[in-house]
């Protein structure tokens, strides 16, 4: 009797780790050295720290083949450098991939990871991507990847799933929503609405768009719905907040009352509503100098003209799951297993 084995692929799990509560890492090995780069689903290239940016650990071209030369902006900061063709270790895989060796860095003053490494919708689109080399490579059955992402902090048990969804992963069924064509990974959106006990305010667009991006920390909304939040706080439900500019970033802070703060929910169409409860977007509450008791909100400002933009971060991330698919342009979104199991552990300590 012959029987044939056929080998089954699903999907490769790499461990990341979370770093300051700001970004997740996964590590990469070239030249017998492991670099931990910053997942960003914002980013469209793969870059390292170069030598000359006095990095304990650094980038450097070793039997590798340069392109041409690459100057990258971001929110963080800038890059300047020279790509190459480098073979690289994942998980045991052996991928080339290009990297640009980052010889000049403006800004970044809090990333302590070795560099990013880009899962775009456009970086993705291209015809040498990770992604693509891992299917055609057969470690993965689809182009797709998933985040699933711990709040646990310096520890790797957060885990970056490349291939098909993981049922376990998520709490009931993925909601697909179709992408816009664009370079980044973004939907069209409704509203937001700020929903507190006897309240309920609407912030509408006739073009919302909705970024999920792990390169970000936190929320960012467009000057005009950040202004109008503020208001809404304040005149609905006393919380005193205001703009505070730190790095020249726009934040907002508000005065500590624990039962005053609405959820906001996020409105993609009308089968869809995405809600963060107070403590998903507040970030610490402390006494300040003058002994008043205030907190810090995840909310900051982004500035891009005539564009209503919203930016989902990390601190969306962690609470729900989101997988992303190249191959049909979509995102799946559901409430993550992890959320879930920190809300039971706050229900039970509040009870």
């Amino acid at each position: 009797m012959i029987m044939l084995f056929i080998p089954i692929v699903t999907c490769l799990e790499v461990n990341l780790t979370n770093l300051q509560d700001n970004y997740y890492s996964m590590p990469i090995q070239a030249n017998d050295i492991t670099y931990n780069l910053l997942i960003d689903t914002g980013n469209d290239e793969m870059w390292i720290f170069g030598k000359t940016s006095n990095r304990k650990t650094y980038y450097q071209c070793e039997k590798c083949i340069p392109t041409h030369n690459e100057t990258k902006e971001y929110s963080q900061g800038r890059i300047f450098g020279v790509e190459y063709n480098q073979t690289f270790l994942l998980m045991n895989q052996s991928l080339s991939l290009q990297v640009i060796e980052a010889s000049k860095v403006d800004y970044f003053y809090s990333i302590i990871t070795d560099g990013a490494i880009g899962l775009s919708r456009s970086q993705l689109s291209k015809e040498d991507n990770l992604l693509k080399k891992l299917y055609d490579s057969k470690v993965i059955d689809e182009m797709q990847f998933g985040l699933l992402l711990n709040e646990q902090n310096c520890q790797p048990t957060s885990i970056l799933i490349f291939g098909k969804p993981i049922k376990h992963h998520y709490i009931n069924e993925l909601q697909y929503v179709k992408t816009l064509n664009s370079q980044q990974w973004m939907v069209k959106g409704s509203s937001v609405q700020i929903v507190g006990k006897n309240n309920k305010q609407i912030l509408e667009s006739t073009s919302q768009i909705i970024v999920f991006d792990s390169g970000e920390p936190k929320i960012l909304i467009s000057r005009d719905k950040f202004n109008k939040l503020i208001t809404i706080f304040n005149e609905n439900y006393n919380l005193n907040c205001q703009k505070e500019t730190s790095n020249q970033i726009n934040e907002i802070v508000c005065s500590y009352n624990e039962q005053s703060f609405p959820e906001l929910n996020i409105n993609i169409d009308s089968n869809l509503s995405l809600t963060l409860l107070p403590q998903d977007y507040i970030a610490s509450c402390e006494y300040n100098y003058y002994l008043q008791h205030k907190c810090l909100l995840n909310l900051q400002q982004i500035d891009i003209d005539n564009t209503d933009v919203l930016v989902l971060g990390i601190v969306f991330l962690q609470k729900y799951y989101i997988h992303y698919d190249i191959t049909t342009f979509q995102i799946g979104i559901a409430k993550s297993i992890y959320y879930c199991k920190i809300q039971k552990q706050f229900q039970k300590g509040i009870n």
